[in-house]
């Protein structure tokens, strides 16, 4: 891929981003005000300790696993992940490039927590976190932190991730933690070969509407026939 290309492709994803954080900011406020409804009608008051942290970073860790396995295996799910795989680079920029919907789809599957009496002090610095976490796995890593895997994922594993290749597709699909694509046989340790990136053959949408639009498009055509 060219520089010019590359720098094509940059673009894409944080005007993807960008639209995705416009989104977030419209919806987000009101679900992390459910959240603190549901938190004050709860079956029991979580303490707000290290403990609590550590288990909720746990089971949003496992959430986002879960969530991601299904965003590759159900259609419709499919069509707003397929956003973040239309990039034929596999940098930081790529960490930006999501679904408009996707701020509104994740905080939402959280909304369980509230439910268990996970306090929302414990819960935001948790998520944040998180999400600053899953952000690097889009970086360039030395090759020492790049072969780690037995616990945590790393940007390596996750290339593999976005590869082209058939034997990777679908393959580590854990956040923070690769212990999940362990225990649930999507592990896969021999990513060498994530050199091309992307959507098979598909030309990038550059636009980002179009990159949300398309996806769910073809996943409408497809569900007509």
């Amino acid at each position: 891929m060219t520089h010019e290309r590359r720098w094509e492709q940059r673009l894409s994803n944080w005007a993807c981003g960008a639209l995705t954080a416009t989104v977030g900011l419209l919806t987000g406020g009101g679900v992390l005000a459910l959240y603190r409804w549901l938190e004050a009608h709860a079956w029991a008051a979580l303490p707000a300790t290290a403990l609590t942290f550590a288990a909720t970073f746990v089971l949003l860790d496992l959430a986002y696993y879960l969530q991601h396995r299904a965003e590759h295996r159900v259609p419709v799910l499919w069509a707003l992940h397929a956003v973040h795989h239309q990039s034929r680079l596999c940098d930081t920029s790529v960490s930006l490039r999501t679904s408009a919907l996707a701020p509104l789809s994740v905080l939402l599957l959280h909304l369980p927590l509230a439910v268990l009496g996970v306090p929302f002090v414990v819960y935001l610095p948790a998520y944040l976190l998180h999400a600053g976490l899953v952000f690097l796995l889009h970086a360039r890593t030395p090759a020492w932190l790049d072969r780690a895997g037995w616990l945590f994922n790393s940007p390596y594993l996750h290339r593999g991730h976005h590869s082209n290749h058939p034997r990777l597709r679908g393959k580590n699909l854990g956040g923070v933690f690769v212990v999940w694509d362990r225990l649930f046989g999507t592990f896969e340790p021999r990513c060498d070969d994530a050199t091309e990136f992307g959507i098979g053959q598909r030309e990038t949408p550059l636009d980002p509407l179009t990159a949300n639009l398309a996806p769910l498009r073809d996943w409408l055509a497809g569900a007509r026939r």
